[in-house]
Order: C-alpha cells, then structure tokens, then sequence
C-alpha cells in the first residue's frame, strides 16, 4: 500500500539532516515526496549540487522505516501537536513566497491568521528594565488593537513580548468589537523542546493563546546555527517588525534585514543616545525604520486609529496610601534596589518590602530579580 504523499511530506521536513534548500533540490527533479521517499540510487545521483551524505541518507534503508515513520507522526499527534506542509491548503499564506520558505512546520495550537495583522517583537536577550517593560507593553496594547505578535521564545525582549499579549484578560472580543491579539513563538529547535527553560511555563501557555511553530521535527536540539534560520520564519509571518534595544550586531537586527528583503514595515523604539543596547535601534532608525514611541504609531499603518491608550495619567492612585504613592514616585523603568528605595522614601527596610509587595501585587511595579524593582508601563 506504502506512504502517502502527506505522510512522505512529514518524512521529509522530519529528516534532520534535510535543509530546506536540500529538498527544494530533491522536489524540482522529483515533483512530489513520495517519488523522493521511493526514489532510487541511481536518481538521487544525477541531482545537480545535492551533498554526498545526504545522498548516503536518501540510500539508507534506515532511513525509510515506514512503520517507524507512522510511530513518528503518531508521536507528535499524542503530545498534542500538529504538521502543515507546502501542499497543504492551511499552510501560511505569508510564508509561501518568502526566501527558502519552510517546507512544512510543526505546530502546537493554531496557525496564524493570514488576514489579521501581525507584528513580531524581537530585541535584545541581556534586555533592560526599559525594554523588557517597553515590550510587554507594546505587546498589551498591540494585542487588544486586534494585532498578533509574534517572536522566538528567548529570553528577554522576546519572552516579555509574549507575556504582553497573555497578560491581558482571556482572549474576548473588547468594548468596539475588536478580537484581540493572540501570541505567537517560532521556535530554533525540535517542537517539543522548550528553549530557554525557563519559559517553560510560558511555552505550555502559549499552546491555547496562540502557538508554537518549528520548522524542526521532534527532539532536534537548539543549536546556535539554527536560530539565524528562524527568523526569517518569524519575519515572513510578520507584517511588521518592532525591535526594542538591540546592539548593533545582533539576531535582531538580521530579522529585521530579512523583513526588509521581504518587504515588511520596520519600526524601532529609541533610547538612550550612548545606551549599547539602543545603537542597533538607532541604526535602523537612521535607514529609515519607523521611529515609534506609542503602540498607535503602529496601528495607523494598518487602519487602526483612535484607540485609547492606558496611560500613567489614566491610572488612579486612590487605590494607593501615602507610603505606597511615596515608593511608585521614587521608581522609574531604571532598576533600582531596596536599599535605595528605603533611603529615598524615608522608610524601613521592612516597611519598604511591605509595600513594594503591595504594589507589586496590584500590578504598579515588578521585580527585576536581585532585590530591583521598576514601573510597569
């Protein structure tokens, strides 16, 4: 009976020795997987610039176990996720003509909605107390525009992008009847593999509030090589790219040079003039990038406009006593220690801790780890 062409389409994008440039090779002299899955020797030798090990893998019979292929696809179904190949109608309409467009993705949740707008957030990983909150909350107020945002995964100005979106209320429509945005992470190594660990809990979150994609089958590790690749996943999935703080040599700014070969709207936010993690910013601003300073500045570029912004001035402070008003004064999106905090406000260390919890907890402030604490935005 043998394989399918779909089920030869997940062999094929499951092979970790195959890159996406390799079969585009084996499908312009085959036309379909299942020629390539049933090819012969003799065929695979007459391709033009196809390296000789991968040659030597197409001839392995280990390689074309079918039953343990049917394993494989059963795998990934019973940890919940899903595959899309180029020949499938469901496969994203946006990357279908970018660069070395992905031969197929594995997914967890949803696939992005071509028809919906969508913004990647990407920056720098070692971000600061500014970024990190300038992303959540460009995010926050992308999503409830109705925009998706996408990014990798990483720590940093990524995670925090994430989290802007989950951080709203569940996804619902809101008062003027608008969806709001869901989340998306385009992962550099196997599906199932949660890169950095430490946004494990994100990861798992992210299955039902948008997704997780890989061009990668299961168990394929992160390597440093591969994360250069994803982003043009995620800037092709993207009809525009905001970066928040990044050096001026940084993946970053390659998602962003691959989004201006693929014709995407570039923005960046600004910073500090003699800031390192402002210069790529700054950079691209000077090239032409959109400067931003409020989520509307990008929501006009795609038809949303009059939308009401929280801002500082919006939140009331009659939920706050006087000893709680006193510290959030003394904070800004610069960390700033307990120590500090106590000396500035006249407090103990003890009141100090009481009510930077407090403030904490009513969503005025995070921690930055290490005893330091900022403003949310």
């Amino acid at each position: 009976m043998g394989l399918t062409e779909r089920e030869c389409w997940f062999w094929l994008c499951s092979r970790p020795w195959l890159g996406v440039r390799s079969i585009n090779k084996l499908l312009g002299y085959f036309k379909t997987a299942k020629n390539i899955y049933y090819g012969r020797n003799v065929q695979y030798a007459e391709i033009q610039g196809l390296k000789e090990n991968i040659r030597r893998k197409l001839a392995d019979p280990s390689e074309k176990d079918e039953n343990l292929l049917k394993k494989d696809i059963q795998r990934l179904e019973t940890l919940g996720g899903r595959f899309v190949g180029r020949i499938d109608e469901k496969y994203p309409e946006k990357l279908r003509h970018i660069y070395d467009a992905p031969a197929g993705l594995f997914y967890y949740g949803n696939l992005p909605d071509s028809k919906r707008p969508t913004i990647a957030i990407v920056g720098a990983r070692e971000a600061s107390g500014y970024g990190l909150a300038s992303a959540r909350y460009f995010a926050g107020a992308l999503s409830e525009m109705g925009i998706d945002v996408i990014s990798g995964l990483a720590r940093g100005i990524d995670g925090e992008a994430h989290r802007g979106v989950l951080q709203e209320e569940e996804n619902r429509e809101t008062e003027n009847g608008i969806n709001r945005g869901k989340t998306w992470g385009v992962l550099g190594c196997g599906l199932n593999i949660c890169y950095p660990r430490e946004n494990y809990g994100l990861f798992e979150e992210m299955k039902f509030r948008g997704g997780i994609l890989s061009e990668y089958g299961l168990d394929v590790k992160p390597e440093p090589w591969r994360f250069p690749m994803r982003n043009r996943i995620i800037s092709g999935l993207s009809d525009g790219i905001l970066v928040i703080e990044a050096r001026e040599r940084s993946g970053a700014l390659i998602t962003a040079e691959m989004g201006l070969e693929q014709g995407k709207n570039i923005y960046a936010l600004p910073g500090r003039f003699n800031d390192p993690l402002s210069q790529g910013c700054h950079r691209l601003i000077q090239s032409g990038a959109k400067l931003v300073f409020k989520p509307e500045d990008i929501g006009e570029d795609y038809g949303i406009s009059g939308y009401d912004l929280k801002s500082e001035q919006g939140k009331t402070k009659l939920s706050l006593d006087n000893s709680e008003q006193l510290v959030y004064a003394s904070l800004s999106l610069s960390p700033k220690d307990v120590d500090t905090i106590s000396a500035q406000c006249g407090l103990t260390i003890s009141e100090t801790w009481k009510v930077l919890v407090n403030l904490e907890l009513k969503g005025w402030i995070r921690s930055m780890g290490k005893n330091l604490y900022i403003r949310n935005i």
